[in-house]
């Protein structure tokens, strides 16, 4: 019962309901520990931060994600340069999975094994495959779930969502005129995605598409575009020196143009069109930048090298040690001496 205390309440009045049951079988009232416990919940009983973004990861998991990360070469004998080197491979890990996962991204379509509805349809091509993984587990509590009409006045309407086995209920609230939709679970607020009972209010409703206001650019595969925004205050020159960002990110922008016209011919003509008047645009952009650089360095002085004086022995190569050492001696052929035996008396006597 205390587990469901800390993390298994979806508000605050079923927390308060399961703590009051435990404290009155255990009988627990007048325990110090016990209320002292109960005044500190805002730091441990998650449905009470529900309003906070977390993206559903507690203090723990996240010591838990590191320890799988880097832990599994390293132990309490590692030193810290293996432990860099481990620490080293482990990003290069990382960085090599999010390339593929982005290319995975750009390329595959999610297959649920059911025609996609149109909510369904929008969010494959606005989410991550895995967002859409939790996206369509969602969508499908809340295809089984059940809602009820309670209250409705001008463009606003209150439902009470309740489960498949019927042990919960929740409130949501739409506004069809400005596309608003809030649900007391505070699934959005918490993680950033629409819970199951506000999906199926806009299931009902024949909403074909994810609101704008609940699709937060960090699930999106556009989601690195932002990165080049930082950029802002920088000056062009000083943006393309740093084009990396800028080569991913208007790279993406022309494959998203491409893949929305391949199936309309006017859409690829413009896109064809546009194409040419943009590279002779930049061709003549590049030329005058050319000729300004030449008309630049062709006014400026040119500095010629000094005249080089030619002093005595200039232009001799030096000999090595062993041409120095070894001097071969050239002769005459009346220089050449007989080998013969006996042309050449001895000079000592031999008697």
């Amino acid at each position: 019962m205390f587990n469901k205390c800390l993390s298994g309440c979806d508000n605050e009045k079923e927390f308060e309901d399961c703590w009051m049951k435990m404290a009155t079988d255990y009988k627990l009232e007048n325990n110090d520990w016990f209320n002292r416990l109960y005044g500190l919940k805002d730091k441990w009983c998650t449905s009470l931060n529900n309003g906070f973004f977390s993206a559903d990861i507690r203090s723990s998991q996240r010591s838990e994600s590191t320890n799988h990360a880097i832990g599994f070469n390293a132990n309490k004998t590692t030193t810290l340069t293996e432990f860099y080197g481990i620490y080293k491979k482990t990003i290069k890990q990382w960085r090599r999975t999010e390339q593929q996962d982005e290319f995975n991204c750009s390329k595959a379509q999610p297959d649920i094994g059911y025609e996609m509805a149109g909510i369904v349809r929008h969010a494959s091509e606005v989410y991550t495959l895995t967002l859409f993984k939790e996206f369509n587990k969602e969508f499908m509590k809340g295809i089984s779930a059940t809602s009820t009409l309670i209250g409705e006045h001008d463009t606003t309407t209150v439902y009470r969502v309740t489960s498949l086995m019927g042990d919960r209920s929740n409130e949501v609230i739409f506004d069809s005129s400005m596309m608003l939709i809030t649900c007391d679970c505070l699934k959005f607020e918490r993680f950033g995605m629409l819970c199951c009972h506000s999906l199926r209010i806009l299931l009902i409703n024949s909403v074909q598409r994810v609101p704008d206001a609940y699709i937060k650019n960090r699930w999106t595969k556009i989601a690195k575009s932002k990165v080049w925004d930082k950029f802002g205050k920088v000056s062009l020159a000083e943006k393309v020196g740093r084009n990396i960002p800028w080569r991913h990110e208007i790279t993406r922008k022309f494959y998203n143009l491409v893949l929305r016209a391949e199936e309309n011919e006017d859409a690829i003509k413009i896109i064809e069109e546009s194409h040419k008047s943009d590279s002779l645009a930049i061709d003549a952009l590049n030329s005058t930048k050319n000729v300004d650089v030449l008309t630049d360095a062709s006014s400026s002085t040119k500095i010629l090298d000094p005249t080089r004086s030619k002093t005595k022995g200039r232009g001799k190569r030096a000999k090595g040690h062993f041409e120095t050492s070894k001097k071969k001696k050239v002769g005459t052929s009346n220089s050449i001496q007989s080998k013969e035996f006996g042309t050449k008396t001895p000079k000592q006597h031999l008697f």
